[in-house]
């Protein structure tokens, strides 16, 4: 599935994405730097009831966002080099937690993420609008 939304419009792209993957627990979002990855996530989190300062997690890895006893993961594998990395990271425990883990720059090391991983792309359109392509698992 793909639409377009207008990045004033963030929030019903979150609420979107939130209807399209259910009950999916690892999402893994790719696109340019700059493509918003960090904001869409944001969204989301705010539409599930985060009520934390939702950053990037860029220099720590692993961000940990708490909803009454939901754990949310927010993981930005921009600087990862290897899956060993990853690994060392503490992201395959996270992946494996059986918590909703919001993961962005998945193809740093894509042989960690299993088969039920949902994957949204974000292209840049124009300055303003933004396509979004989702991949639901087989």
């Amino acid at each position: 599935m793909e639409f377009d939304f207008n990045i004033d419009e963030i929030q019903n792209a979150a609420k979107k994405i939130i209807l399209l993957i259910d009950k999916s627990k690892i999402i893994a979002f790719s696109g340019e730097l700059g493509s918003g990855k960090t904001n869409l996530i944001n969204a989301i989190c705010q539409e599930l009831g985060v009520k934390q300062h939702v950053t990037s997690p860029t220099y720590s890895i692993i961000q940990e966002y708490h909803i009454d006893n939901i754990v949310i993961y927010h993981i930005d594998m921009y600087r990862i080099k290897s899956i060993e990395e990853a690994i060392d990271a503490g992201i395959e425990d996270c992946l494996n937690s059986d918590n909703l883990c919001l993961v962005e720059w998945p193809q740093k090391a894509s042989l960690l993420f299993p088969e039920e991983t949902v994957y949204i792309s974000l292209q840049t359109i124009s300055e303003n609008t933004r396509k979004l392509i989702v991949e639901l698992p087989q």
